[in-house]
């Protein structure tokens, strides 16, 4: 019985060490993208399954929610977005993103606009940052 439960603990410990492990790597490669103005090329969610192409973000922030969790603040300009492809600000969370790729290019000047005026953490009036961790 002892074998069995101790088999159990490392396999749990195992699995819920792989996406904070996950997490850390990409924390490491979009934080060198941030402060470099790095554009990445960023599989998120379901959009393999809806066939769309690798969004191209430009990366301005990473931050740490008030929850917690980790989430990438930057210019989007190409990939889907409900359904069509325009660029524009976005977050994304860190738990949805499922592969991030640096890639060469230039920051466009919209992108370079947004990225000077920095991000209070908050979308509308729902404020959800808590600290910027590398911009």
């Amino acid at each position: 019985m002892k074998l069995k439960h101790t088999i159990t603990t490392l396999f749990i410990s195992f699995v819920v060490c792989l996406p904070a492990q996950a997490q850390s790597e990409l924390q490491t490669q979009l934080c060198e993208a941030a402060e470099t103005s790095r554009i990445i090329e960023l599989v998120y969610d379901k959009d393999a399954s809806k066939g769309c192409l690798p969004r191209l973000v430009d990366v301005h922030q990473v931050a740490v929610g008030k929850n917690g969790k980790l989430y990438l603040h930057g210019w989007q300009s190409r990939g889907c977005t409900k359904g069509r492809d325009y660029a524009s600000e976005r977050i994304f969370r860190f738990d949805k993103i499922k592969s991030v790729e640096i890639i060469e290019g230039d920051f466009s000047e919209k992108s370079q606009s947004v990225k000077l005026e920095g991000w209070d953490g908050c979308i509308g009036s729902n404020c959800f940052i808590k600290e910027n961790i590398c911009e």
